[in-house]
């Protein structure tokens, strides 16, 4: 999975990693468990069968790929304006590294295709409320998921437009979903793990920026250096305060900073 640093250039318009050929292994060995799941017709949640309370209900093998699409469309019921891009291409790097990581069943050609927006632009235009917290950001991520389909909407170019005119304009065709890629893109955290992610960055930067302004007041007004004294820190044994000690010596007498 990406790191915060990653996942910040990426939503804030850097490149996703390119996908490779370890990628493709991983994801067609879970893909074979799927198809042989449906050639068997093994029961199997959300892939032979219904979701929720249709958990008992059997989904024949030419259902399949239609079950997945309903599934996008009925949870797209999101509210509100729509989410800032750089959470929503947070999103997107989020939930192709999920899949690339080779566990969801999905084919290869839909996280090309996730990566592929990210590379052209393409950005889904996604209502900013209607997650469930904890189960997972399910009305998020389809709408995200129509995009793929070529429905929905996306931005592409400045311009908001249907999805699949966005995939066209960039390049790009939609995917037509096979068995489990529905509940593949949906089931997950990408739009709180996004958010959060992109705040913990500012947050860091702002504590930095607070931090560089107290050395300033600090020179300024000759303030006492005394109770930054790493001998204080060490015997209180609180680690935030210690290491924001440690940046002010750093900035003030040139000492060394402790991570």
């Amino acid at each position: 999975m990406p790191t915060l640093e990653e996942l910040e250039a990426v939503a804030r318009g850097a490149s996703p990693r390119p996908f490779d050929a370890s990628d493709r292994e991983r994801i067609g060995a879970a893909r074979a468990v799927v198809e042989a799941a449906l050639e068997s017709g093994t029961a199997v949640y959300g892939v032979t069968t219904g979701f929720g309370r249709l958990e008992n209900v059997r989904i024949a093998a030419s259902d399949a790929a239609q079950l997945q699409v309903n599934l996008l469309r009925s949870h797209a019921v999101g509210s509100g304006p729509p989410l800032p891009e750089e959470v929503v291409r947070g999103m997107l790097l989020l939930l192709a590294s999920s899949l690339r990581r080779g566990h969801s069943g999905v084919r290869a050609a839909l996280v090309e295709l996730v990566l592929g927006l990210l590379d052209r632009g393409v950005t889904p235009v996604i209502p900013s409320k209607g997650s469930v917290g904890s189960s997972g950001d399910l009305a998020p991520l389809a709408h995200l998921g129509l995009v793929l389909i070529g429905e929905g909407e996306a931005t592409y170019d400045g311009a908001a437009l249907p999805g699949g005119e966005a995939l066209a304009r960039a390049g790009l065709a939609p995917v037509a979903l096979s068995a489990k890629e529905g509940l593949a893109i949906i089931n997950g955290t990408h739009l709180m793990a996004a958010a959060g992610g992109l705040a913990v960055r500012d947050a860091r930067r702002l504590l930095d920026a607070a931090i560089v302004a107290v050395a300033l007041s600090l020179e300024a007004f000759k303030g006492s250096t005394v109770p930054f004294d790493a001998r204080l820190h060490e015997l209180r044994r609180q680690p935030g305060p210690a290491v924001v000690a440690a940046r002010l010596r750093a900035l003030l007498d040139g000492s060394p900073v402790v991570a």
